[in-house]
Formats: C-alpha cells, structure tokens, sequence
C-alpha cells in the first residue's frame, strides 16, 4: 500500500520518483512499448492529418455546442429506456450510484475501467455500503490489489513489472504464475465469478452520442462487455465533456483513438449500448443508468484560452511521450490524473492551491503538442496555468531576473557583482530575512565561477 499521495506535495513526490532507478527501469520500457506500436500503427495510417483534423473537428463541436447536446443526449437516451442523471459534483454523483446500488440490492458490483470513478472516489462510497466491489480491467485489478491508484491514463499498472504482479497475485490470492498468459489467466479466472456474481455493474463512458442516446465503449479484455451484459443494472458515469453529436463524428473518433492509445487499427470491443434490453433481446441489462458529472467542468468550458483541455479523448500519448511523466511516473502527481494532460485537468477541477506546483513540472519540451492526435497545445495551456499562479504569488526577485535575463550585458554585471561578494554563489539561499530571493535561489543553480574560468582558459591555450 502507498503512503497517501497529493497534488500539494508535488515537488518531494517527483523527487522521490525521480530517485528510483527500478520505477524509471519500468517507466521506460512500458512507454516505448507503446510509443513504438502507436508510430507504427500511425505510419500505416493513410491519410492521417486529414482523420486527425476531423477528429479535433467533432471534439472541438461538441465543446462549441455543449448545453445543447447534453439536452439532446438526455431526451434520446430517456427514449431508449435510460435513466439520465445529473451531479453537480463528486458528492452528488457518489449519493446517486449509491442510491441505485441501494435500490437494486446490490452486493457484488463489478467495475470497468474508468478514471472519472476514481476521480469521485467512488468505490470507498459503495463499500461502505457493505458491497463488493471489484475492478474488472486487468490493470485495474492489479492496482486494487496493491491497494494502490493507477498510475496512467490508459495503463494503470505500467508502474508494475512482471515480478511485481506475481508476487502481488501470489500474496492476495494465492495464486502463483511468471509468465504473463500465466498471470492474465489467473485474474480471469479470479474474476469470472464475480461477473457470475454481480448484480450491479459500472462503467465510464469513451463516448456518449447526442443524435442516438448511445453510449459508447472501447476496451481490449471483454471485461467492459461483461460487466455491461451480465448485471442486472449498468451504470454508466460519464463526464459531461464525452458528448459528440452524431455517430459519424464518433466514427471519426474511433478512426483515431485506438490507434494513438494502443498502436491498433480497433480496438477488441467496441460496445454501443442505446438504453436497457429490450423485450425480445436475451442479454444486457435490464436497467440502465447515465449519470452526466460536471464537477468544474462548466467553468473550464467557459474559460475562452483553458476549455481546450476538455477536448482530450484520453488516447494517453501525451504521457508516454512525455519526458517527465518518463522519470517520476503517474503517482508522483498526487492526482487521479497524470502527465500533461493530467496536470492541466487537475489544475483545472481541483481547488488552485493544491495543485499550483503541478503546472512548473514541465519542460515545455513540446513533445505532448506533437504527439497529441488532436492538436491539443499543451504548453501553451501549462504557461497561461503558470501566470495565473504567478498572479498570486509574485517574486519580485524573479521579476528582477526576468528583466536582467533579457538584457545580457546588464545581467553578466549584476552577475559579476554577485560574485564578487559571494564567488560560490551558495549565501544566497540562507540569506535571512529574504526568503523571497532564498525560494528563487534554491530553485536555480547559476554556473560555479570556477567552471567558467576553467572553460574561458582552455580557449585562450587553444588559441
């Protein structure tokens, strides 16, 4: 079990994460693995700019008409047979799934992947109900057992190695495997009875879809179409930002998603469930629930430079691409969300003094922008994140250094009058009574003088 992990102490995670050398072992292998079945998954992609453009162009839609879409989602799934909800936030989202589960008496609740339940932390809530409630997605299930949150968008135990997951099985279930069919075949027959079992099932929503009522599914393990079909009741927690207007657009979707987040050309399953099952049909739930969450969502929206962050569709490129996520992993965040994206979705639903250290954990290297199928600007979102902190937080000594940094000849000589009284520059940080320029100092290591001279010296003998 991890110690308890939060967006407020970002800075000593990432410097804990960053010091271990098996985590960026793992971290490296598991995220060239998928970058490199995603590059060529996309250089087999013909005509791929122009699905990518079409793409952002139903995401960047459904932002644009949003109010509206919701309403019209509401009306057909309501046709379909559906139960519509709406929460406000986490607590009211927790109260309504409870609520079901109350009502339909559940006692084994089986679960699909889904980082929006994580993010309203609703499996403490359905537990203390007395329920059983069981992740279902293999990684998921992994990071259940360990007690742990997932760690990546898309991967939630790419923290884990092999060995890792052996031993886990071994310790929780008694169960005992290497290889990974081995290991892959022992959860599944871990969790076959609970689909047997379970009498409540949820899921998160990839894609619901205005025109239809549908809610749209994507998976590799089958376990999502279990946990839709064999319940008597499914739920379906959906952000309210996964509307798209038509199917088409989520054909559009669909052409681009799996290949960024897998590497594939489809995924495995892909459900699209429109209301309950109907009277001639012989499988699926015969109660189905959505519940459209907000949660700060509406305020991103009506942010004109931020709401760009809600057009992600969480294919997770951004992370395995991302130099930091790379080194420290996805738990270092304290957040449900990691990496990039992560950074800007947190920094956006959660309070701004929790996370205003989350947005300085980039290297504005610009690799997320490139990667991103959809053209989402990251760094430009995580600098316009920077100076509204910056508002609350001025230093006038980094105003100083900025003005200075802009002007060489005036910075070499407040430089070279630093040295002069401090040539090893290490006073700085203790000065007392300055605590603003001690924090800007600790943060910044300026060239030792020695290095310098040395440097200067090996010139003129060269010459």
């Amino acid at each position: 079990m991890m110690p308890d992990l939060s967006p407020r102490q970002f800075r000593q995670q990432s410097e804990d994460a960053s010091r271990n050398a098996t985590l960026r072992a793992v971290l490296d292998h598991a995220t060239r693995y998928f970058m490199n079945k995603r590059s060529a998954s996309l250089d087999a992609f013909p005509g791929r700019e122009a699905h990518f453009a079409r793409a952002r162009a139903a995401r960047l839609t459904a932002l644009s008409r949003l109010p509206e879409l919701l309403e019209q989602l509401e009306q057909n799934a309501t046709a379909a047979g559906a139960q519509v909800h709406w929460a406000a936030d986490a607590a009211e989202a927790r109260a309504i799934i409870s609520g079901i589960a109350q009502a339909a008496g559940a006692r084994v609740i089986v679960k699909g992947k889904s980082m929006v339940t994580e993010e309203i932390a609703l499996n403490p809530a359905l537990e203390a109900l007395g329920a059983e409630v069981w992740e279902t997605d293999l990684g998921e299930f992994i990071v259940q057992l360990a007690q742990e949150p997932p760690s990546h968008i898309i991967a939630p135990a790419i923290h884990k190695s092999r060995a890792d997951v052996a031993e886990l099985f071994a310790q929780k279930l008694g169960l005992h495997g290497q290889s990974i069919p081995e290991l892959t075949l022992l959860a599944r027959q871990a969790l076959r009875e609970k689909f047997l079992k379970a009498d409540m099932g949820i899921t998160g929503v990839n894609m619901a879809v205005a025109e239809t009522g549908s809610v749209v599914l994507v998976e590799n393990e089958g376990n999502i179409r279990m946990s839709t079909t064999c319940p008597g009741v499914h739920v379906a927690l959906m952000s309210l930002e996964k509307v798209v207007a038509t199917m088409e657009d989520a054909a559009d979707i669909l052409r681009v998603l799996p290949r960024s987040a897998t590497g594939q050309k489809m995924s495995s399953y892909v459900s699209v469930l429109t209301g309950p099952r109907k009277a001639a049909e012989t499988d699926g739930a015969r109660e189905a629930h959505l519940v459209i969450l907000d949660n700060g969502r509406s305020q991103v929206l009506a942010d004109p430079i931020l709401r760009e962050a809600l057009a992600c569709f969480r294919c997770g490129a951004c992370l395995n691409s991302c130099p930091v996520y790379q080194t420290i992993g996805g738990h270092a965040y304290g957040s449900v969300y990691s990496g990039p994206i992560g950074t800007l979705l947190s920094s956006l639903l959660l309070p701004p003094d929790e996370t205003r250290d989350l947005p300085f954990g980039c290297t504005l290297c610009g690799a997320c922008a490139r990667t991103c199928p959809l053209s989402i600007n990251h760094p430009k979102l995580m600098m316009a994140l920077r100076q509204r902190v910056a508002k609350d937080r001025a230093n006038p000594f980094a105003a100083a250094h900025s003005m200075l940094a802009r002007h060489p000849l005036a910075y070499r000589a407040a430089m070279s009058a630093a040295r002069a009284l401090d040539p090893g520059m290490n006073l700085v940080p203790r000065l007392p009574g300055m605590p603003g320029l001690s924090r800007f100092a600790q943060s910044r290591q300026a060239p030792r003088l020695t290095d310098s001279f040395t440097a200067r010296s090996a010139k003129k003998e060269q010459k």
